[in-house]
């Protein structure tokens, strides 16, 4: 009976640790639909927070430079991308 008990709670705190791990990604999202093209990069980490990777651009796009990588959202095919040209102003985001 009492390891009964105690897998129900390590089961509802595993739960409840998922629900908390995933607060920020869905945050990462919402304001991620705020961000505007031609935002400078002070502007998005006020609005984003620091990113969890950064990125600099090569050949894969042209009129990027560098791009702040965020967690997205449990199920998401991919992380929110924000991608910068030389200015640091946005040139492109990926929020799937």
């Amino acid at each position: 009976m009492k390891i009964r008990y105690v897998l129900l709670i390590l089961v509802f705190f595993g739960l409840g640790w998922f629900q908390f791990d995933q607060l920020q990604p869905y945050l990462n999202r919402e304001n991620a639909e705020k961000i505007r093209l031609g935002m400078t990069s002070e502007k998005v980490i006020q609005l984003m927070g620091q990113p969890d990777k950064k990125s600099i651009l090569f050949a894969s796009r042209v009129d990027a430079d560098t791009a702040y990588l965020y967690r997205a959202p449990f199920g998401s095919s991919e992380e929110i991308s924000i991608s910068f040209d030389e200015a640091e102003k946005v040139v492109h985001v990926t929020n799937d």
